[in-house]
């Protein structure tokens, strides 16, 4: 068996289980959604590679306090970053040392003017450093919750007489009509070719952002809370003053009950920070990376009882979850931007390198074939005894990627309403299959049962977006709108002839007889999804 480092880090399946159950404040955030109607408390449980979500963005603190202590004496200081030649620690956290006078230097970095850099300076450091963000981080806005009916782009695309009522004719055009939408003959409808504004229109684009800064849909609970903005919302959206509505939804009122200590029908300042402690209406589990012996994504783990039964409520989306409430609809999707398709690649050269198979490599088995590796051997050895590990280098390589250890949640209302009904499986795109079912769909809706969908009959749709890997300046509206495709799955021949990345082949996709095709097609849909691929042994 190769030889593994002693005392350095873990797998992650074998560390999973130990790292999770830690204090909330590495691993736990709350956050209070303002629906129309009741506000949700939300709790995240996040991880990132099987630990606790802040503990990669502390590792990276560490490493830039470690940087920064050039002498070794335990005492990092700014002092030591300026006056570095080689600008280690200024060239990985984009700190300004070139051209800066020494006084306008310190007056920039070193917020307390004690000389020293403590851990909150870092923090910050490592915040700003390649456009990273904190740890974790909240936007969210309403924008379209007035509008996200009437305006919807869909509806008006549908609704060809104009008399916002899709009458029967309009519901059984509906898949020809989105399907001329297809700029690129994919067989695919994505946002983007539906919405006008971001094919270019950069002025659309950015009142577009701008107005995504107003009307927070979202705010954090804990210890980075605003309170003086949770209880104007409050106020604004479900009170009367600071009174408990006589008309207001069950939901509301039986939050406000939890939160109404001395029964008297109000709700005072300290009774509205009793939010942090309160049992929360959805504990979600979100957790990114190599994920080990966790369930990878977001997952439910619990919903409070006032909701409903959860068989009712929720829906299980391939990258996320659909929560059903009267009226409205909640996605809470999670993207990870930032995999672990490094690893790869790094754990093959390393293997390639290794020539003595002994699990770990020394500096002369770098030299002239990795010129890369020999350059960062030192710094990526950090117990510095001549023996480079595998985990080593993967924790190295990570060190380099500050995005990996930044969670951003987004929180706001469908521009369209139409588009997340559409869009079962909520990838961001409408698919062949999807464009068929938009029809029946869209008649699901039609609660009276007259045939036709009026805009009362649309639900309304939030969105909570979680997404790591993503710089801190992208437009809202382009990380919502460029959801990635799955990855590919199946047999070579399925994933060759899946150009489109639906995880399905329709007849017009398939290069063969339709014969040939009927006989894949097992369940006579009209696709050829993975699984029936996977059966036919080809």
């Amino acid at each position: 068996q190769p030889a593994s480092q002693p005392a350095a880090e873990s797998s992650v399946a074998e560390t999973a289980e130990a790292v999770v159950p830690v204090s909330d404040d590495v691993a736990r955030e709350r956050l209070i959604l303002f629906l129309p109607g009741c506000p949700l408390v939300i709790e995240l449980r996040m991880t990132i590679d099987g630990r606790p979500f802040a503990a990669a963005r502390e590792e990276l603190v560490d490493d830039a306090l470690k940087l920064a202590d050039r002498d070794g004496d335990g005492r990092p200081t700014w002092e030591e970053i300026y006056s570095d030649p080689k600008r280690v620690f200024a060239e990985r956290f984009d700190v300004r040392t070139r051209n800066v006078m020494h006084k306008e230097f310190l007056r920039t970095y070193d917020t307390n003017q004690n000389g020293l850099i403590d851990r909150e300076e870092a923090r910050r450091i490592v915040s700003r450093a390649k456009s990273t963000g904190d740890a974790f981080s909240l936007a969210g806005s309403t924008q379209y919750r007035h509008s996200n009916r009437r305006d919807s782009i869909i509806r008006i695309m549908l609704d060809a007489n104009d008399d916002e009522v899709l009458d029967a004719a309009e519901l059984t055009a509906a898949a020809q009509r989105l399907r001329a939408r297809d700029a690129n003959d994919d067989h695919l409808v994505s946002w983007g070719e539906l919405d006008d504004s971001l094919a270019g229109d950069e002025q659309a684009m950015s009142a577009r952002q701008n107005a995504y800064l107003n009307q927070p849909a979202a705010l954090r609970l804990g210890k980075r809370a605003s309170w003086d903005g949770i209880l104007y919302a409050l106020a604004e959206l479900y009170l009367a003053g600071d009174q408990i509505p006589d008309d207001a939804s069950p939901l509301f009122k039986s939050l406000a009950d939890r939160l109404d200590a001395n029964h008297d029908g109000t709700l005072t300042s300290e009774e509205v920070r009793s939010l942090d402690t309160l049992e929360p209406h959805l504990i979600l589990a979100a957790n990114f990376g190599r994920t080990g012996d966790l369930l990878a994504g977001i997952s439910l783990v619990e919903v409070c009882e006032d909701l409903g039964p959860e068989g009712d409520l929720v829906a299980h989306l391939p990258n996320g979850l659909l929560l059903r409430l009267p009226d409205y609809r909640l996605r809470m999707v999670l993207d990870d931007r930032q995999s672990a398709a490094g690893q790869a690649p790094a754990q093959t050269q390393f293997e390639m390198l290794d020539k003595d198979k002994n699990g770990y490599l020394e500096k002369d088995e770098t030299g002239d074939s990795a010129p890369q590796l020999a350059r960062i051997f030192d710094e990526a050895d950090t117990d510095s005894d001549g023996k480079l590990y595998m985990n080593e280098l993967l924790a190295y390589q990570r060190r380099q990627q500050p995005r990996a250890t930044a969670i951003r949640a987004l929180v706001n209302d469908d521009q369209d309403v139409l588009f997340p009904l559409l869009d079962a499986n909520h990838d961001g795109r409408l698919t062949k299959r999807e464009l068929q079912a938009a029809a029946d769909v869209l008649l699901a809706l039609d609660t009276d049962d007259d045939g036709q969908i009026t805009l009362a009959e649309l639900p309304g749709s939030m969105t909570l977006w979680l997404g790591r890997g993503v710089p801190m300046g992208a437009s809202p509206t382009a990380r919502m709108a460029a959801m990635p495709p799955p990855a590919p799955t199946g047999p070579d021949w399925f994933v060759y002839m899946d150009e489109n990345r639906d995880q399905e082949i329709s007849l017009d996709e398939f290069p063969g007889t339709a014969e040939k095709f009927r006989s894949l097609d097992l369940d006579g849909d009209g696709f050829v999804s993975v699984s029936e691929a996977l059966s036919s042994g080809d």
